[in-house]
C-alpha cells in the first residue's frame, strides 16, 4: 500500500508572515490562528501543505504545540 507523501513547510520568517497578513488585510479580513481562532494571539508562523494547496496561520501557543523534527502528521 502506497501512502502519499505530504510535505509540510513551517514558515517562521517574520517578513513572510507579515506579507501574508498584509495580503489578508488588503482583502478586508483579519489574519487569525486557523487552529484556535483566538483573535488576541499574535501569528507566529504559517503551516504550508503544498499537496493540498493549503496555508494555515498559527498563533504562538498553537505553533509551540506543533511536532518538532522530520515528521509532522
Amino acid at each position: 500500500m502506497n501512502i502519499p507523501l505530504v510535505e509540510i513547510e513551517l514558515i517562521e520568517d517574520s517578513l513572510k508572515v507579515a506579507a501574508l497578513a498584509a495580503a489578508v488585510r488588503s482583502k478586508g479580513k483579519t489574519l487569525v490562528c486557523q487552529r484556535c481562532q483566538n483573535e488576541d494571539e499574535v501569528i507566529a508562523g504559517v503551516l504550508v501543505i503544498d499537496a493540498m494547496d493549503e496555508q494555515w496561520a498559527l498563533c504562538g501557543p498553537c505553533w509551540r504545540e506543533m511536532p518538532q523534527g522530520a515528521h509532522v502528521v
